[in-house]
């Protein structure tokens, strides 16, 4: 049985421990606080970074930021002080590519490797394994870890060099982004001019101008029921500022995606980081989402 040291046991990373654990993967696993839910689910707590590294025949991770990923990876009780030579980490953080790849280094010069993984979808995706994950490293590693790509969280598809498993997720998010906003405005719109919300959800579910973001999220902008939260806010908006570092990086005006990142920004800004990325519906319609009241 192979062992997977999961590193990062929040809302992704909890049921992509839980999906290891059901596929017959041996999971050891490691966050600052206890985790009772991987206890229960069969898996077992490690008391540092550098614990759930010791033995594990590959290693996973997905966290907040790039600081704390470096910290699990070169800290003082990091992964680099007990990894052992050959072992694949599959990184599924989503953070700037110059610091992975800075972390990478240090992982290869301990004789292992990192592959830049990041994933598409919720958390609510990962359990029933319908979100994706965007694997980029070197072909050797990702050929030998694959049966633990296969079990994460559902479709994986290998994008390329190291780094290019993030960019597809801009490009991912950057449309994730625009279909929000633009289905916020429609439904304001539609809201605005006397429509029935029901049927107008209905009418275009199945026509052309249909999209994913406006089959899952029109029904939560039509009862401007924000919380709990499947995509909260704050978790987007960091990868937002990402994409418009690479946009500028690659030299490209991107001003659909700079108006809806405007959006956010205003919503974040205004203290609405807890709720779903779908309450932007308020911010273009001039409701207050934190005050929850009958729309005009």
């Amino acid at each position: 049985m192979q062992r997977v040291g999961v590193i990062g046991l929040g809302k992704m990373g909890m049921p992509i421990a839980r999906n290891l654990i059901e596929r017959g993967f041996e999971v050891i696993g490691y966050r600052r606080h206890q985790s009772p839910e991987l206890i229960e689910a069969g898996g077992a707590m490690a008391r540092s970074a550098a614990e759930a590294a010791d033995g594990a025949d590959v290693l996973l991770s997905i966290l907040p930021d790039a600081s704390a990923v470096t910290d699990v990876v070169c800290g003082e009780a990091g992964t680099l002080t007990t990894l052992r030579p050959g072992t694949v980490h599959i990184e599924m953080s989503t953070i700037d590519t110059g610091r992975k790849g800075r972390i990478r280094d240090a992982v290869r010069r301990q004789g292992g490797d990192l592959l830049d993984c990041p994933i598409s979808g919720s958390p609510a995706m990962v359990a029933p394994r319908l979100a994706t994950t965007f694997a980029s490293g070197e072909p050797a590693s990702v050929d030998a870890v694959r049966p633990v790509l296969d079990a994460v969280s559902g479709p994986w598809v290998y994008t390329g060099a190291f780094g290019t498993g993030a960019r597809l997720k801009y490009i991912a998010n950057l449309l994730l982004a625009v279909h929000t906003v633009a289905a916020a405005e429609a439904t304001a719109l539609a809201r605005r001019s006397g429509l029935d919300l029901a049927l107008v959800q209905r009418t275009l579910d199945s026509s052309i101008a249909t999209s994913a973001i406006w089959q899952q999220r029109g029904p939560i902008m039509r009862e401007r029921a924000w919380s709990p939260a499947p995509g909260p806010i704050s978790t987007l908006h960091p990868i937002l500022e990402q994409i418009e570092s690479c946009a500028v990086g690659a030299g490209l005006a991107t001003p659909v995606f700079a108006s809806a990142k405007a959006v956010f920004d205003k919503a974040l800004a205004d203290g609405w980081g807890d709720l779903d990325i779908a309450s932007v519906h308020d911010q273009i319609s001039g409701l207050s989402a934190l005050t929850r009241g009958e729309p005009t």
